[in-house]
C-alpha cells in the first residue's frame, strides 16, 4: 500500500466525516445509521494494509475478544439449534465492528467533527418530532423506525451534547460561544425529541447518568454552580410537566400504573407493560430447562404455544415477538454462555471508561463520562427492550462505544 494511503492525512478526514455523518442523519434519514457506519467499514478494509492492530493495549484487545465472542456464540447457537441463517444478521455486526475498531483506534476522528455531528443529530431529533406531531398529527413520536429506539437514541444524543458543552472551552476552540450555543441547542432539541416519543426505557437511566457526571466533574470549586444548574433544569422540566395537560410523560406514567395494577392486582394482561411481565414470567420459567445454550427460535415458540394451550401462560405472550429484555433474550436463545458475552460487552468497557472518570486531563474525563453514560443508558434500557438485537440501536451503541473509546485513547496518547 502506498505510504499516503496508510497515513493520517488520508484516513482521519474520512473517519471524521463518517462519524459526523453517522450522528447527523442517524434519526432523520431512512436507515441513516448505515451510511456513516458503512463508510467506516469500507475505510477499515482499505486500512488493513496499514496493520492497524499493531500497538493495541490489553484493554483495546479485550474489545476485540468480546466482539468475536458474541459473534462466535451466536454462530454456535445457530448451528446447535438449526436456526435460520438470517438470525446471524445482527451477530455479524459484531464481527464487522472489529476492523472498524482497529481503524478508529489508529485514525480517530477530529473532535470538532464528532461534536458537530452530535449537535446535528439533536436538531434532527427535534425536527422529526415536530414533523410527526404537528405535520402528521400523531399523538406521539415514533421516529423512522420505532418510538422506543428513537427515544433512547435522542436521549443519548442529548447526553453527548452536554459532554460536548464541557469540551467547548477556550483552550480547545476559538469560537467558544458558537460551539456552546450549537451544542446547547442540540441538547435541548434531542431531549425534546425524547420527551415527545413518550418512551420510558432510557429515562430511567438519567439518575445514574447524573451521578456519573457528578463523579467525573464536580469538585469543591464548582459544586455550587453544578448543583444550581441541575436544580434549574429539574425545576424547568417539572414545570413543563405540570403545566402541559396531556404530555407524553404524564400519559406514559398513567399507562404504566394501570398496566402494573391490572397484572399484579387483577391478574390480567393489558397494555405493553403487562405484556412484558407476562413474557418475562415465561422466560424465567423456561430458561432453567435449557440453561447452557438455550432454546432454538422455532423450538421456543412451539414450547410457548404448548404452555399457553395447557393454561400455564397467558395467551398474550404469543403476541410478542421477543422477550422485551436484552438479558432474558440472550439467556433464552443462547443460554448462560450468550448471557455472559452480553454482560462482558457492558461490564468491561464500563470499567475501563470508569477508570478515567477522575483523569487529570479534562478531555479524557469528558470521554470517560460519555462512555460510561452510553453503557449505563443502554444497559438499563435493556431491562425493558432488546435494543442490542435491532440494527439501528445496535449500530448506534457500537459506533458510539468505539468512537468514544478511540477519541479518549487519542487524548491519553497526546498527554
Amino acid at each position: 500500500m502506498p505510504k499516503f494511503f496508510a497515513s493520517n492525512t488520508f484516513f482521519i478526514p474520512i473517519t471524521s466525516f463518517a462519524v459526523f455523518l453517522f450522528y447527523a442523519i442517524n434519526l432523520s434519514v431512512p436507515s441513516g445509521y448505515s451510511y456513516g457506519s458503512g463508510l467506516l467499514l469500507l475505510s477499515s478494509l482499505v486500512g488493513l494494509g496499514s496493520r492497524p492492530w499493531l500497538g493495541l493495549t490489553i484493554q483495546d484487545r479485550s474489545y476485540i475478544w468480546i466482539f468475536a465472542a458474541i459473534f462466535g456464540t451466536s454462530v454456535a447457537a445457530s448451528i446447535v439449534h438449526s436456526n435460520d441463517l438470517r438470525d446471524l444478521d445482527i451477530a455479524s455486526r459484531f464481527l464487522l465492528a472489529i476492523p472498524i475498531f482497529w481503524l478508529l483506534i489508529k485514525f480517530p476522528p477530529r473532535l470538532s467533527w464528532l461534536w458537530a455531528g452530535v449537535a446535528m443529530g439533536g436538531y434532527s431529533a427535534a425536527g422529526i418530532a415536530i414533523w410527526q406531531l404537528y405535520g402528521l398529527g400523531w399523538s406521539d413520536v415514533d421516529g423512522l423506525t420505532n418510538g422506543v429506539r428513537f427515544g433512547a437514541i435522542s436521549t443519548m444524543l442529548g447526553i453527548l451534547c452536554v459532554a460536548g458543552l464541557l469540551w467547548a472551552r477556550k483552550e480547545v476552540v476559538t469560537d467558544v460561544w458558537r460551539w456552546r450555543l450549537a451544542l446547547g441547542v442540540g441538547a435541548l432539541s434531542a431531549w425534546y425529541g425524547s420527551l415527545m416519543s413518550g418512551t420510558r426505557g432510557a429515562w430511567v437511566a438519567l439518575p445514574v447518568v447524573f451521578i456519573l457526571f457528578c463523579l467525573a466533574l464536580f469538585s469543591k470549586r464548582n459544586l455550587y454552580k453544578g448543583t444550581a444548574l441541575c436544580a434549574a433544569l429539574l425545576i424547568a422540566v417539572s414545570a413543563w410537566i405540570a403545566v402541559t395537560p396531556e404530555n407524553p410523560v404524564k400519559t406514559g406514567y398513567r399507562n404504566a400504573v394501570n398496566d402494573v395494577g391490572d397484572y399484579f392486582e387483577r391478574g390480567i394482561v393489558t397494555g405493553s407493560i403487562g405484556g412484558r411481565f407476562a413474557v418475562w414470567d415465561a422466560a424465567v420459567m423456561n430458561i432453567p430447562e435449557k440453561p447452557l445454550l438455550g432454546w432454538g427460535v422455532k423450538e421456543y415458540r412451539q414450547h410457548l404455544e404448548r404452555q399457553v394451550s395447557d393454561g400455564l401462560l397467558d395467551p398474550y405472550v404469543l403476541q410478542l415477538s421477543h422477550t422485551h429484555n436484552m438479558y432474558l433474550e440472550a439467556a433464552v436463545y443462547k443460554g448462560l454462555v450468550g448471557l455472559l458475552t452480553v454482560l462482558a460487552l457492558l461490564v468491561f468497557p464500563f470499567y475501563y471508561f470508569g477508570l478515567r472518570l477522575r483523569s487529570p486531563c479534562m478531555n479524557v474525563r469528558i470521554f470517560a463520562v460519555s462512555g460510561t453514560s452510553l453503557i449505563a443508558v443502554f444497559s438499563i434500557l435493556g431491562l425493558s427492550h432488546i435494543g442490542l438485537y435491532r440494527n439501528d440501536i445496535l449500530l448506534f451503541f457500537l459506533v458510539s462505544l468505539m468512537t468514544l473509546w478511540a477519541c479518549m485513547r487519542a487524548e491519553e496518547y497526546s498527554l
